[in-house]
C-alpha cells in the first residue's frame, strides 16, 4: 500500500510522540550519511524535538512511518535539509563586521607584518554556502580596497558527500535564495534550474574532510585569520565543546577571529577569548 494512503485522519500531537532508541539510530544514521552532521546518544532529545514537528506536517503518527519514508519515498533529499540549513548569505550581521571592521583590522595588520594572505577557515562549510559566500565578499568588497590582499577559504566537514557538492559549486534555487541579485548575475550562471559559481569564486576556496574531534588532524589546522564555526557546538556534550574550541583557539593566529552560531555562546566553554560586540552579532577574538 502507498505510505500516503496508510497515512490516518488523526494522530498523536508530536509532544506525545516517543522515539524508540532503535528509530533514534537508524534516523542519525540517515541524517549522518546525507549532511555529515552527527546526533550523540545524549542528543536524542534534541533530534526527537525537531523530528515530532515534521511528523505533524507530514501527518505521520510514529517514528516508524517516517523512517520508511527516507528509505523508499522520494522526499529524503527534502527533509535532509531541515537537519542542514544553510545557504549564501545566510548570517548578514556576521558578515557585515567581517567587512566593515575584521578585514580592515587584519588588512592593516598584514601591511605592517608585510604579508598579503588572509585565511579563513569554514570549520562545518556542509555543501559550501558559506565557504563561497566569503569569496564573493572578499571580490565584491575587500578587494578593489585592498587589491594586493589575497585570500584562501578552506571548508571542512566530516561528510564527503556534502563536500563533493561544495568543490563541483552547483547549486539549487533554495540555497541562493537569499543572495543579493548582484551577487547572483556576477558569481553565478543558470543553467536549467541549477546554479553554477563561476571559476573566479571556486578558486578562492578549497575542501577537505575533517572531524573537529579528531585532535591529531586538527593540530594541521593553524595560522587562521578567522575562523566561522556556527551552529556546530549544539551537537557537543560540554566537555567536547571543551575540546574543540580549544583547538580552534590553537588554529588562530594571535588576534585571529571566531565566530559562532547566534544561538551558541563560550560561557562555561572558555575564558581564552576577548568578546567584542557588534549590532545584531558578537565576535570572539584570540588575545
Amino acid at each position: 500500500m502507498p505510505l500516503q494512503a496508510a497515512i490516518p485522519h488523526t494522530f498523536s500531537s508530536p509532544t506525545t510522540v516517543k522515539m524508540s532508541d532503535d528509530a533514534f539510530r537508524q534516523v542519525r544514521d540517515f541524517i549522518y550519511t546525507d549532511t555529515g552532521i552527527y546526533f550523540q546518544d545524549t542528543k536524542k532529545y534534541l533530534l526527537e524535538g525537531r523530528l515530532g514537528k515534521r511528523l505533524q506536517v507530514l501527518a505521520l503518527d510514529n517514528y516508524d512511518k517516517y523512517i520508511q519514508m527516507l528509505k523508499f519515498g522520494t522526499r529524503r533529499s527534502d527533509e535532509m535539509r531541515f537537519f542542514n540549513e544553510t545557504f549564501f548569505f545566510r548570517n548578514e550581521p556576521q558578515f557585515e563586521a567581517l567587512e566593515n571592521t575584521l578585514l580592515p583590522e587584519i588588512a592593516k595588520l598584514k601591511r605592517a607584518q608585510g604579508k598579503t594572505k588572509v585565511r579563513i577557515w569554514s570549520s562545518a562549510s556542509s555543501s559550501g554556502e558559506e565557504a563561497h559566500t566569503l569569496a564573493m565578499l572578499f571580490l565584491e568588497k575587500i578587494k578593489p580596497k585592498y587589491p594586493w590582499m589575497e585570500l584562501e577559504v578552506v571548508g571542512t566537514d566530516i561528510s564527503n558527500g556534502v563536500l563533493e557538492t561544495a568543490r563541483q559549486g552547483i547549486y539549487r534555487e533554495y540555497s541562493v535564495r537569499n543572495t543579493p541579485k548582484p551577487y547572483l548575475d556576477k558569481y553565478f550562471r543558470k543553467e536549467d534550474q541549477r546554479f553554477c559559481l563561476v571559476d573566479e569564486v571556486r578558486k578562492l576556496v578549497r575542501f577537505e574532510n575533517l572531524n573537529l574531534y579528531d585532535r591529531a588532524r586538527m593540530r594541521m589546522m593553524s595560522s587562521f585569520d578567522i575562523i566561522f564555526c556556527c551552529n556546530v557546538l549544539i551537537y557537543f556534550d560540554q566537555q567536547s565543546k571543551i575540546q574543540v574550541i580549544s583547538n580552534l583557539y590553537d588554529s588562530l593566529t594571535p588576534g585571529g577571529f571566531l565566530f559562532i552560531g547566534y544561538a551558541e555562546s563560550l560561557h562555561g566553554i572558555s575564558t581564552a577569548f576577548k568578546l567584542i560586540s557588534f549590532p545584531k552579532t558578537v565576535v570572539y577574538k584570540k588575545e
